[in-house]
C-alpha cells in the first residue's frame, strides 16, 4: 500500500472491485493479510509517465497522443457517473497495455 495506511489501501480495493469499463484496470484479487497486495490485469507498458519517457515516444504523433487523452477521459467520465472521484490523476498513475491502451 505504500504510504497509505492498510485500512484506507483495502477500502480504496472494495471500491475499485465495483467499478467495471473497459478504460479502468481490472482488478482480479485483493490480498487482505500482510503483506497487502492487489492482483490486476497485466498492462505491459507500464505507466503513461514511463511510457512517454521511452524509446517510442519520439514515434507518437498527435493523433495518437488525442487518442490516449480520451481514453482516459473515458474512463474518469464513467468514475465520475458512478460518483466517485479518482483524487490523484496523473500520467504515473494512468497504465498503458502493449497494444497501447490506456488505463
Amino acid at each position: 500500500p505504500g504510504t497509505m495506511s492498510p485500512e484506507a489501501f483495502l477500502q480504496e480495493a472494495q471500491v475499485m472491485k465495483k467499478l467495471r469499463h473497459e478504460k479502468l484496470v481490472q482488478l482480479y484479487a485483493v490480498v487482505s493479510e500482510e503483506p497487502i497486495y492487489i492482483v490486476t490485469e497485466f498492462m505491459g507498458q507500464g505507466s503513461l509517465l514511463e511510457f512517454l519517457k521511452g524509446e517510442f515516444s519520439s514515434l507518437l504523433r498527435l493523433p495518437q497522443l488525442v487518442d490516449f487523452a480520451s481514453q482516459i477521459a473515458s474512463g474518469m467520465a464513467y468514475v465520475e457517473r458512478m460518483n466517485y472521484v479518482h483524487r490523484d490523476l496523473r500520467a504515473a498513475n494512468i497504465l498503458v497495455a502493449d497494444n497501447l491502451v490506456c488505463k
